[in-house]
């Protein structure tokens, strides 16, 4: 039996553990997670109102969820890389935002991740795959907007590591025109 005192203050953590996961969480800059080479600084700056008229480009689920527009994903932390897009069978250098992030913010990181596309496709990203290496929601290639003729706006885009991403397991993961991240 534990004396007076510390079961207070244990009954105290618990309570505030409780009350903070029950809280929504409060919108904000997205700080982004370490190991991972951001091109775009450390996401500390505000991050922007969306304005009246600005069209929704995503709408990302989970416990906070979100509509982002594309300026607003600009404004998160970025990644780039040069890879090959699969269905294309060209190369570009693509920027985005990781998928690790976007957990993060909509707060189910850990969780395997649901891309919609506009046209009803589904793609499930693997957490493990997200979370270790940089897999992006890319909205630019060669430093322009990606073209609706290029698999754009937004396309789900794989580093280019043919051993861990392999064309033939990985290559329908490659969804265009993705319109939502959410959990699995």
């Amino acid at each position: 039996m534990l004396p007076p005192q510390p079961r207070l203050t244990l009954g105290f953590i618990l309570m505030t553990v409780t009350l903070n996961a029950a809280m929504p969480a409060q919108a904000g800059p997205t700080t982004p997670a370490a190991g991972f080479a951001y091109v775009n600084g450390s996401g500390a700056r505000p991050f922007p109102a969306a304005t009246p008229g600005e069209t929704v480009a995503l709408t990302l689920g989970g416990r906070r969820p979100e509509r982002l527009t594309l300026r607003q994903l600009r404004a998160l932390p970025a990644v780039r890389y040069t890879t090959t897009h699969p269905q294309l069978k060209e190369t570009f250098e693509y920027q985005g935002v990781t998928l690790r992030d976007l957990a993060r913010r909509g707060q189910f990181d850990g969780q395997d991740i649901r891309l919609t596309a506009d046209d009803g496709f589904v793609a499930i990203i693997r957490a493990a795959d997200y979370q270790q290496h940089p897999v992006m929601l890319a909205y630019q290639a060669d430093g322009r907007p990606i073209p609706a003729l290029k698999k754009g706006p937004l396309t789900t885009v794989f580093p280019p590591d043919p051993n861990r991403f392999p064309a033939r397991d990985y290559g329908s993961q490659w969804a265009w025109y993705v319109t939502g991240v959410s959990p699995r």
